[in-house]
């Protein structure tokens, strides 16, 4: 194996595994064993993630740790512009060190890209159960079929919970001052990156629902509002759950977190459970809450304002959207760019609120 040049992660597994020990063994001061390596399928888009297990000895005995990496993508066309790790991994850092946010014990971060060609971190594995994407949860998969409607109703609920909690952090306390931007606030920050995302992400070919909708959200801007450091991914699918499905073990994927309302962490939520169900015109999954018993549960442990839910159940679609067009042009799917089901969903929202007329 040539130790002075990237491993390609997914061609050499073999090399990803040397290197790894390599790696461990620089920062523990003593051998590791790195085994059973693999990517699991569907690893690849947004991020490449490892599995494997780590072993060394310690006061004669052998030790042994589960553990995760999450690599930088390194394909042609990336759903994003610009994928560092370095700020999801800070985040993941700061709330084990000052909140009771459970997410997964850091092992390491690695920004130089001269071993694996790609920046990546290493986490514990935490053991629980993560509700499916693919398929989505509504249709298939253990939630579905191994489930009774009150155990959905309390999952659903420690999620809000948890979600809850976070919100009430102070960002300042957490050491995220650095993100504010004088002269801007936050939701001027994040709709002037999305209307950039349109530009790059449609490399030129526009997009009318997701311009229609960012050109109302500039023009309708909430005044005076709360400002804590958001999720930005928050979903039940990023979260993993107890094996009583009562509380969450960890929460999960931190890239798109920034300042902003707390309401933009819960229209997502909802929103994206949304988008398994109506999007796909499939029925909900029983025994989850209503999306208005969720804002009334989420609105009492936090004693925020929800009067701005609608503006951004909006954001939500816009963002939504313009991912999954990105995802449709990147992956070749031209066709899809525009008449994907997360679009469809977006025009549906764009006519309910009398942005654009029905059949536009």
């Amino acid at each position: 194996m040539d130790n002075t040049r990237p491993t390609p992660v997914k061609e050499d597994i073999e090399g990803t595994r040397r290197k790894l020990e390599q790696w461990f063994q620089e920062r523990r001061g003593h051998p590791v064993t790195v085994s059973d390596l693999r990517i699991p399928e569907g690893s690849g888009m947004s991020n490449v993630t490892l599995l494997f297990n780590l072993q060394w000895e310690e006061n004669g005995a052998t030790r042994e740790e589960a553990c995760v990496g999450r690599l930088q993508p390194e394909i042609a066309r990336p759903v994003f512009p610009s994928y560092d790790l370095a700020p999801q991994y800070r985040v993941m850092e700061r709330l084990q060190a000052h909140s009771d946010i459970p997410v997964p014990p850091l092992r390491g971060l690695e920004t130089d890209t001269g071993l694996l060609g790609v920046q990546f971190y290493i986490m514990e594995h935490i053991a629980g159960r993560i509700p499916t994407d693919m398929p989505p949860y509504n249709m298939d998969g253990w939630l579905l079929r191994d489930t009774a409607e009150p155990q959905r109703a309390a999952l659903w609920r420690a999620a809000v919970d948890t979600m809850a909690r976070f919100h009430q952090l102070d960002y300042r306390a957490l050491g995220f001052a650095d993100l504010e931007v004088p002269g801007q606030t936050p939701l001027q920050q994040q709709l002037r990156y999305w209307q950039d995302y349109l530009d790059w992400g449609l490399e030129g070919q526009g997009h009318p629902l997701g311009q229609a909708a960012l050109d109302w959200l500039v023009a309708n801007q909430p005044a005076a509002e709360p400002v804590v450091l958001c999720w930005g991914d928050a979903r039940i699918g990023n979260m993993i759950f107890t094996e009583s499905l009562d509380s969450v073990a960890a929460v999960l994927d931190w890239e798109m977190a920034a300042l902003g309302n707390p309401l933009q962490d819960l229209a997502w939520f909802n929103y994206i459970d949304s988008t398994f169900a109506e999007g796909l015109g499939m029925p909900r999954l029983p025994g989850l809450p209503s999306y208005e018993e969720t804002v009334a549960q989420w609105q009492r442990a936090t004693g925020y304002d929800v009067a701005a839910y609608d503006y951004y159940l909006l954001f939500a679609a816009m963002r939504y959207g313009l991912i999954m067009s990105r995802i449709m042009l990147a992956t070749g799917q031209d066709a899809e760019v525009q008449g994907n089901f997360a679009c469809q969903l977006l025009r549906k929202h764009l006519e309910r609120m009398g942005i654009i007329q029905a059949g536009s």
